[in-house]
C-alpha cells in the first residue's frame, strides 16, 4: 500500500513559489516587528514628554506626585470594576424576571 502522506522529517522540495512565499512571510515578520518597536518607542517618548514637568521636581514633591498619580489610577480601575460589578447585577436581574 502506498502511503500518501509524508513522512515527518519530509519536506517539499523549494520551488520558486514556496521560497517567494517563504521571503514574504519573512519580510512581513520583520516589518511587523519593527513596526511593534517603533510604535513601543513613540509611547515611551510620549509618556516621558508628558512626565518631563513632573521629573523636573525636586525628589520629594516627585515622589508625592507619582504617589497621587497610581493612587488615582488605583481608585479609577476599582471604580470601573464596581460599575462593571453592578452593570451585571441589573442584567441578571433583568434575565430572572419573568415579565420583562
Amino acid at each position: 500500500m502506498v502511503d500518501s502522506k509524508k513522512k515527518q522529517g519530509e519536506q517539499e522540495p523549494e520551488t520558486p513559489e514556496t521560497s517567494a512565499r517563504s521571503e514574504l512571510h519573512a519580510e512581513r515578520d520583520e516589518l511587523a516587528q519593527a513596526t511593534e518597536q517603533f510604535v513601543r518607542s513613540l509611547f515611551r517618548a510620549g509618556v516621558e514628554l508628558a512626565l518631563l514637568p513632573v521629573n523636573m521636581l525636586p525628589p520629594e514633591p516627585r515622589q508625592h506626585f507619582k504617589a497621587a498619580g497610581r493612587e488615582f489610577t488605583r481608585g479609577l480601575a476599582t471604580l470601573a470594576h464596581e460599575l462593571a460589578d453592578d452593570f451585571e447585577k441589573v442584567v441578571e436581574e433583568a434575565r430572572e424576571e419573568p415579565g420583562a
